[in-house]
């Protein structure tokens, strides 16, 4: 199913996710829509299934300045889906979420990750399963995301591609992926999708704009800006790691993999981390030595962007970004922390809601909105 919202549909939609149900006068003056308009676009968009008209009584701990005998308009999450798709070096997941943005189901894929074809096919594979475990059909699913951890640029030799990835460089993956699961394909960069996740599912979603730090195996970022995905003018925005050369050592979920294997403890992966991490080793060194060689940067970004928080997020253990947020605020001045460093709210386990946050994003966020902008549309 193929569906196309206009400016102002989206703008109801994004209303309604961030401050929950409403009574349509309300959203007439959050939108500034006239009620006959906002009466027609709300219709319509019952029609398609995004949304519910629902019995004031039946949603607990809404307030409005409406009466109580006012009907509620509110995101319905039974209606449509979207897949996303998200790869790391180590492990690749499918997650299905609705419109409204809730998570419904998600599965791990078992595929040879260095080539797009193999993961595409996988997913193509797994794509009822999934519909199935979430008591949905094919007719419902709109759209599929695809996260992985790809620097694009128009330039191949700008494009960063994990080394084992040997086929992914100039394969033309969003059409791979889009043929094989017969659906409308966005692909992006994991951080910039990790940033579009932690700004629905996390602690960004309190926030109009933040800075993301992520860290996978390497180290990267994105910008949310008023809400928006900022992605650069090439789609490299915040792309952290290229400050960071290789060959040296360099803040990286990679090099803490490396402490902990010259502390005793060695693992091939990320997520097989304890995640009571402290308990095994010192980490105070390595915490140190990572916040001394990022905080200049981020500082950097503090005044260039002046956003409310630079959110630190990823694949490492919760507690650790924990202490990261900690050491970077307590190097900050007291005259610049306006701007707070705060830990993800988003374990490392829920990985997979990096992917299915980019349909969602493109799909139904104003600002991804792409057509003319016509009065009453």
């Amino acid at each position: 199913m193929k569906i196309e919202l206009k400016q102002n549909h989206r703008r109801i939609l994004d209303i309604l996710r961030r401050k929950g149900p409403l009574p349509r006068i309300d959203l007439v003056e959050l939108t500034s829509l006239q009620p006959g308009t906002l009466t027609r676009l709300s219709q319509e968009m019952i029609e398609m299934g995004l949304l519910e008209d629902v019995d004031f009584d039946a949603v607990p701990g809404v307030t409005s300045l409406a009466k109580r005998k006012t009907r509620l308009l509110r995101l319905d999450g039974r209606g449509l889906f979207t897949l996303g798709i998200v790869c790391t070096v180590d492990r690749t997941a499918m997650a299905l979420s609705s419109l409204a943005g809730e998570v419904v189901a998600h599965l791990a894929l078992d595929a040879d990750m260095s080539d797009p074809f193999d993961v595409a096919r996988a997913a193509g594979d797994n794509v009822d399963a999934l519909l199935k475990s979430a008591g949905a059909s094919r007719s419902q699913l709109v759209a599929a995301g695809v996260s992985v951890p790809i620097n694009f640029h128009p330039r191949p030799e700008r494009t960063f591609v994990p080394s084992r990835w040997t086929h992914w460089r100039g394969a033309a993956v969003r059409e791979v992926f889009s043929e094989v699961l017969g659906l409308r394909t966005w692909i992006i960069n994991d951080a910039h999708a990790a940033a579009l996740a932690e700004s629905y599912f996390g602690i960004g979603s309190a926030l109009e704009s933040f800075n993301f730090v992520y860290f996978g195996v390497g180290i990267g970022g994105g910008n949310i800006i008023e809400r928006r995905l900022y992605p650069g003018s090439f789609g490299n925005a915040a792309a952290l790691g290229t400050h960071f050369p290789h060959g040296v050592r360099r803040p990286s979920g990679q090099d803490l993999l490396d402490y902990a294997a010259d502390h005793g403890l060695r693992v091939d992966s990320l997520f097989e981390l304890p995640e009571d991490l402290s308990d095994h080793m010192d980490l105070g060194p390595w915490i140190d030595w990572t916040c001394d060689t990022l905080h200049p940067v981020l500082e950097l970004v503090k005044v260039m962007f002046d956003s409310e928080a630079i959110v630190i997020g990823g694949l490492l253990p919760s507690a650790v970004l924990q202490r990261l947020a900690e050491g970077l605020e307590a190097r900050t001045p007291a005259h610049m922390r306006e701007t707070r460093y705060l830990a993800s709210s988003l374990s490392r386990e829920e990985f997979h809601l990096a992917a299915a946050s980019i349909p969602q994003f493109e799909l139904t966020h104003p600002y991804a909105y792409k057509g003319q902008v016509a009065k009453g549309a």
